[in-house]
């Protein structure tokens, strides 16, 4: 709750009160019993700031940067991990190339199809 300044008219005393910001209330004086006159304050306690620190920035781009690695999970586990082609520790570009390049080499090449196959079709998401 804030804290709000009053200030009596007729004696010039000054009490803090706290109450909700929706309530106004009528608060009288303790010395004379006159009513109280609500001072404007600058008081911020209470009150938060977005944006404008470092600190608050960096803690915004954080939170936004781990809700960005959870899509990209999620994505991964949708669509799966893009499979590169590795034969005998050589990276090639394309399913293909590993078909032929196993071949070359006398490996089974026949277990490469499926996958150039697939190679083929486009991937819909």
């Amino acid at each position: 709750m804030p804290t709000y300044d009053y200030k009596c008219d007729s004696c010039g005393k000054v009490e803090e009160r706290v109450h909700f910001m929706q309530e106004i209330p009528q608060y009288t004086c303790p010395d004379c019993g006159t009513t109280l006159v609500r001072l404007f304050t600058l008081n911020t306690s209470g009150f938060i700031f977005r944006g404008g620190t470092e600190t608050i920035n960096w803690k915004e781009k954080r939170h936004h940067l781990k809700i960005s690695e959870k899509l990209a999970e999620k994505q991964k586990d949708k669509v799966g991990p893009k499979l590169r082609p590795n034969i005998a520790g050589v990276e090639v570009d394309s399913w293909k190339d590993a078909q032929k390049l196993a071949k070359e080499a006398g490996m089974n090449h026949e277990s490469y199809t499926p996958y150039v196959e697939k190679e083929k079709k486009p991937l819909i998401i």
